[in-house]
């Protein structure tokens, strides 16, 4: 019997001291292709993105690579929450001291909507113990701190990359590359998108996210950073929805009000009405995402771009 208690005793040491140095330390172990700390290894940028699965799949960093000599790169796991890219940007500005000449967030309406949650568990690996408590306050502030969140946020989260590591992250390094898709992603065809169900008509502002746009353009202007905001192109069928509309709408007069410059999806030459150029209503196809950079980049840089 006292054998087993100091068995039961030991393993719950080892577990404490696992879960403490993941929760302190995940921001230090090398992540290849995608994430923070790589992101700041890559040193000075022309461009950094900063957005959800939107970005990660919409954005072709071979080709953002040829037009900026490799000088781009995309933090791109902060789900579809605008809270989450607020505190990236302050681990980017705590954490290095590397200069951004642009950084470009994502301006996706429907993200004025999101609930104050771990959509995307991953951007907790990328952060340090300070950003920790920073999105774990803002979930505190929203109310989704019940005791599965606190299990999941502080325990479970990143484990199994923690445990897998040796074997999981030479594949994940293939798979991304600078924070985006690098796969042959195909499109189901107009007739999966045409059926796709979808309805987010009962969708309503949640005042934290909006709060969170504030947050950025503060910071920037406090820090003196150039940024813009980007919304990437939907399938018709979103784009054109009479709830992504209004919330368009508003996101525009928000940042209308707060003197904030964004690149529209209509400002960009690009036909949200091929299917060929979609994975699903919200994320491209690779044929689609390496035709649409090629046409942001023309953007980005001016008339007088090659």
């Amino acid at each position: 019997m006292k054998k087993t208690i100091i068995t039961l005793i030991t393993v719950v040491i080892i577990s404490c001291v696992i879960i403490s140095a993941k929760n302190l330390f995940s921001m230090d172990i090398p992540i290849g292709n995608r994430g923070i700390r790589a992101a700041i290894n890559a040193g000075d940028l022309d461009i950094l993105f900063i957005g959800s699965s939107t970005f990660r799949c919409n954005i072709d960093m071979p080709t953002m690579d040829e037009a900026y000599d490799g000088r781009v790169y995309d933090i791109s796991y902060g789900g579809n929450q605008l809270v989450a890219a607020s505190i990236q940007y302050d681990e980017i500005k705590s954490r290095s001291a590397n200069k951004y000449d642009l950084i470009v967030f994502e301006l996706n309406p429907m993200m004025l909507t999101e609930k104050v949650a771990l959509s995307d568990s991953r951007v907790i690996w990328d952060l340090s113990w300070d950003g920790k408590k920073k999105l774990w306050e803002k979930l505190s502030s929203s109310g989704n701190t019940d005791s599965s969140v606190l299990y999941e946020y502080f325990v479970t989260s990143g484990m199994d990359d923690l445990f897998t590591y040796p074997v999981t992250e030479p594949f994940y390094s293939t798979r991304y590359y600078k924070g985006a898709k690098t796969d042959e992603t195909p499109s189901p065809g107009p007739e999966v998108l045409e059926n796709a169900e979808f309805d987010i008509s009962g969708e309503t502002l949640v005042p934290a996210q909006e709060e969170a746009v504030i947050e950025l353009l503060e910071k920037c202007r406090r820090d003196g950073q150039a940024f813009i905001f980007l919304e990437c192109p939907h399938y018709y069928r979103l784009q054109e929805d009479p709830t992504y509309q209004k919330y368009l709408d508003y996101y525009l007069d928000l940042l209308d009000r707060n003197n904030a410059a964004c690149i529209l999806a209509g400002d960009v030459s690009f036909d949200d009405h091929e299917a060929a150029y979609f994975e699903d209503m919200n994320h491209m196809s690779a044929e689609g995402r390496r035709l649409y950079t090629k046409k942001l980049i023309k953007l980005l840089k001016g008339p007088e771009a090659p």
